[in-house]
């Protein structure tokens, strides 16, 4: 990734305006124009669609952009700008590894759980439904409780969990605020 010291790497990471750069790199997941990108922060910054910021306040951003903004990334090695062309992407590393805010939070894999359940609720209705020793000793209201239940276990603890380690959110996306 990039040889910044914690420090540095905050410092030019403490203005809002190379925060939005950085995050939209990332969403976009390629190069993006100058104008296209002064356009979004502009948009951004004057809680409006980017299809109605005004020329001049995209111009505003865009100059900041190219004087003050991807000069310091650039110098940290976070982007690179083609001048000829005028895009802006992120470096390869940043790009494929991204920082710590934009890595995928790590929990419970809830989605395992929610399938293992599905799993389990079609093995029992098709016993069930074929009459399978066993299962044929099983009423379809106990199936349904059953697999109700546990449903509202499974969820009521995904809940639990997260209000203990804090929901999952997009993290990036409230560092560029």
């Amino acid at each position: 990734m990039t040889t910044l010291s914690k420090d540095e790497l905050f410092r030019i990471l403490s203005n809002s305006r190379r925060r939005q750069i950085l995050y939209f790199l990332h969403r976009a997941g390629e190069a993006l124009s100058l104008k296209e990108l002064a356009a979004m922060v502009a948009a951004r910054e004057n809680e409006t669609a980017v299809e109605d910021v005004t020329d001049e306040e995209r111009q505003r951003v865009y100059i900041s952009l190219y004087q003050t903004h991807l000069p310091k990334l650039e110098g940290a090695d976070l982007v690179n700008y083609d001048e000829e062309e005028r895009t802006v992407e992120l470096v390869g590393d940043v790009a494929k590894r991204g920082f710590f805010w934009m890595q995928a939070e790590t929990g419970q894999p809830w989605s395992r759980y929610y399938a293992a359940l599905g799993v389990v609720g079609w093995i029992l209705i098709l016993g069930v439904w074929a009459g399978i020793p066993g299962f044929a000793l099983l009423s379809w209201s106990l199936v349904a409780v059953f697999v109700s239940t546990a449903l509202l276990l499974l969820v009521l603890a995904q809940y639990l969990s997260e209000e203990r380690n804090g929901a999952p959110s997009d993290a990036f996306e409230s560092l560029v605020e």
